[in-house]
């Protein structure tokens, strides 16, 4: 079956009310989408981490840029041409993630700034990863620019302590459709079992809200490893898993995450 080929049963999956294409794939179909992130050092490293995701053939491949220990926005072109040329039509999300919402290491954001523009031009990317939180300045252009060359916006939400009130995660999303975001992502820690369904209720809400915009929506750590795999059940569309290396705490084996989904969509 195609990687994002829509079973003929029907799933109770909520869907977006037009998914939105991404080289091959949809955002928001009825088939729960896997990325799978690389956390390269090296141009050496990447490209292995690359080769290995290719032969996985995840729905698309996350470049966490932060990790790369050579972050000069000409090289960071030159690996996203590299990148793109490995993994060939798999949609590529590239993230340069800002150190106090997880990133690697500290950048300053006028760097950050640039370099992600010029990876935006290169034409080597589908999607790029922002942080909601940045300010204006720092987001509106790169949004723009993003638009202007076709490369889908998701803003992005991250709590790596704690799982805000239920009120102040749909706020959040609420920012994300109104600044413009394709994609709305929130990762948060669970720190009892019960954070675990609330954000389910979030993400329920939330498709209710804006049916036209996709979301991935996830809950980290072993608590929250559930989302990664049934979240799709109350509409987030993009749970992340692992290929070599994992990005995020709880995040589960590609092939793990796979069997699971179509496991939970078989009887669903």
């Amino acid at each position: 079956m195609p990687r994002n080929a829509a079973r003929s049963e029907t799933v109770m999956k909520p869907c977006v009310e037009s998914p939105l294409p991404v080289r091959g794939v949809e955002f928001g179909g009825p088939k729960p989408l896997f990325c799978v992130p690389l956390v390269a050092q090296s141009p050496e490293e990447l490209a292995e981490q690359a080769r290995v995701a290719h032969r996985l053939a995840p729905d698309l491949i996350e470049w966490r840029a932060d990790y790369s220990s050579d972050l000069a926005p000409e090289n960071l072109v030159r690996d996203a041409r590299m990148l793109r040329e490995i993994v060939a039509n798999i949609a590529i999300v590239f993230t340069l993630r800002v150190k106090s919402e997880g990133g690697a290491q500290a950048i300053s954001q006028a760097h950050r700034r640039a370099a992600i523009e010029r990876v935006l031009r290169s034409g080597s990317i589908d999607i790029v990863d922002l942080e909601l939180a940045s300010e204006p300045e720092f987001l509106d252009p790169l949004m723009a620019l993003a638009k202007h060359r076709g490369v889908r916006v998701i803003l992005a939400f991250h709590d790596f302590s704690s799982t805000p009130p239920n009120e102040e995660l749909s706020a959040r999303i609420r920012a994300m459709h109104a600044r413009g975001a394709d994609i709305a992502k929130i990762a948060v820690m669970p720190r009892v079992p019960e954070d675990v369904p609330r954000l389910f209720q979030v993400t329920i809400a939330a498709r209710a809200a804006f049916p036209a915009m996709p979301l991935a929506m996830m809950s980290m750590g072993g608590l929250g490893s559930i989302t990664r795999v049934a979240g799709f059940l109350y509409g987030s569309d993009m749970a992340f898993a692992v290929a070599q290396e994992s990005s995020a705490p709880g995040q589960i084996p590609l092939e793990d995450a796979r069997r699971m989904a179509e496991l939970i969509l078989r009887y669903s």
